[in-house]
């Protein structure tokens, strides 16, 4: 295989290990230290995997990654027939670990600049009507501690418009009752206060009281690194930390019990949004609720439906 000279460093020019594994770990420890989420950097880590299974494959390595052979390998996964998503985050993770590489100095230029991705139609998720929301709140109406549980979590992510991992790093130390707030550790280590309304309140009191002491093992429900921001809020049954695929199973079980077509978790969240932004919530304030970097997101989620528009119409302009 040819490669342009100028589109590669050898282990000589730069002094540095061709060891794809070690150069794989660098770069999702920087992503860590960027506050990337944990979820994020499971995706990009499959991701690198990938790319350095293709590599091998081919007997190339790293340091050979050239314009044309980021191009086939961008090619190559566009016939695998993934999701226009999908597609994009690999993508991504592709460009930022080249990236990684110029600035390390494993490469001397960055051979997928010019790379395109994928256009991405966007499909925006269906939206539960309070009425469904109801109906999946008062599935999770039960007195036993797991029931407790799981009801204020529920208020969590539609009460507060949380995500799944924002849920499960909340710890005791983040409610502030008196203030009738939570402190939310987001996306990009981004830190926010979201105000608690009265049946989360409620639905946490219940919790604390009736339904947090009786579960197992406190000690042992904080992975290793996370014991100094606190004991976990929502605990298993076991004592440990809930994880976010505990949670989308507790929402498919409850969805089915409410006769609710199937839900994820991020569909509270989006329910949450909408069904503020319908009772004229200012989109800014949604977006800093959300803890949106940008409100063009926040407009994606809050999708407003035809008939509230026309409602607006109506009250609002005077030709209506």
């Amino acid at each position: 295989m040819t490669v342009a000279p100028q589109q590669r460093a050898t282990q000589n020019d730069l002094g540095v290990a061709a060891d794809p594994r070690r150069r794989r770990l660098g770069y999702l420890r920087d992503l860590e230290v960027r506050g990337t989420s944990v979820a994020t950097r499971r995706s990009y880590g499959a991701d690198l995997a990938q790319l350095l299974e293709w590599l091998v494959a081919r007997g190339a390595t790293v340091q050979e990654l050239d314009r044309r052979m980021v191009r086939a390998y961008s090619a190559d996964l566009g016939r695998r027939g993934y999701a226009p998503a999908t597609l994009a985050r690999k993508l991504s993770t592709l460009r930022g670990f080249l990236r990684y590489l110029t600035e390390s100095g494993d490469l001397l230029a960055d051979p997928s600049r010019l790379l395109l991705g994928p256009r991405r139609r966007r499909r925006l998720p269906r939206v539960l009507t309070v009425s469904e929301v109801e109906r999946v709140l008062t599935a999770a109406g039960g007195a036993d501690p797991l029931a407790l549980r799981d009801r204020l979590l529920l208020e969590l992510l539609y009460g507060c418009g949380l995500r799944s991992q924002e849920a499960v790093d909340l710890t005791l130390d983040d409610v502030q009752a008196a203030q009738d707030q939570i402190r939310v550790r987001g996306k990009g280590g981004r830190t926010r206060m979201v105000p608690v309304g009265e049946e989360t309140t409620a639905a946490l009191s219940r919790y604390l009281a009736r339904g947090r002491g009786l579960f197992q093992a406190e000690a042992l429900s904080a992975p290793p690194g996370r014991a100094s921001r606190g004991a976990p809020l929502l605990l298993s049954h076991n004592g440990r930390r809930l994880s976010t695929s505990d949670i989308r199973r507790r929402i498919v079980k409850y969805c089915e019990q409410a006769g609710v077509p199937a839900a994820s978790p991020h569909m509270l969240r989006h329910a949450y949004a909408t069904h503020m932004l319908e009772r004229g919530a200012d989109l800014r304030v949604i977006q800093e609720l959300l803890g949106h970097a940008s409100v063009s997101t926040t407009q994606v989620y809050a999708h407003v439906g035809g008939a509230h528009l026309r409602r607006m119409y109506d009250l609002h302009h005077p030709r209506a």
